[in-house]
């Protein structure tokens, strides 16, 4: 995988700018977790570890999450990867969510990156996104009745600060 790291950092910090704006947030609200779930119990009753897992990729349409093991968090769209325990890094994967198609490619390496490392980018359908390593992030989801825990391995944002400025506002010029 090729990506530029300068211009994700540069990128990065104009979406952090942008989302920092006296005039609140002018950038998208988009945010992507590639996520690795178990199941808190095993759906058959005995399970061999791995045999239930789910690697997917999560989409929030409206905002970041907040972390929590305790409640159900649901997303705008999950799809999951098919094969057995499939990975992000080092292949580029494209999955459909709700808003169109998703393509991530995360490095061969970045399983080994510390938390807030830039990982890679993805792009839901022209929408770029930057991908940073977390490995420790988690939540839970529903998936067919089932309840999964998630930890979040790379959490990707959108760096699109290109949305309308909201009405009556002074122009971005």
């Amino acid at each position: 995988m090729i990506f530029n790291t300068a211009s994700l950092l540069a990128a990065t910090l104009l979406s952090s700018l942008a989302l920092s704006s006296p005039l609140g947030p002018l950038g998208s609200k988009h945010n992507v977790y590639l996520i690795h779930c178990s199941p808190n119990s095993c759906p058959i009753g005995d399970c061999d570890p791995g045999e239930f897992t789910i690697t997917a990729a999560a989409y929030f349409r409206n905002g970041p999450i907040t972390e929590t093991t305790s409640s159900i968090t649901v997303p705008t769209s999950i799809r999951k990867l098919t094969g057995y325990q499939p990975k992000w890094e080092g292949v580029k994967r494209t999955v459909v969510l709700a808003d169109g198609a998703l393509t991530a490619n995360i490095g061969a390496k970045a399983g080994s990156l510390k938390k807030g490392e830039i990982a890679g980018d993805a792009t839901l359908v022209s929408e770029p996104f930057v991908c940073f390593r977390d490995g420790v992030g988690r939540f839970v989801i529903q998936v067919e009745g089932d309840k999964y825990t998630c930890t979040t391995e790379y959490w990707c944002p959108s760096i699109d600060a290109s949305a309308p400025v909201p009405s009556g506002s002074p122009s971005r010029a």
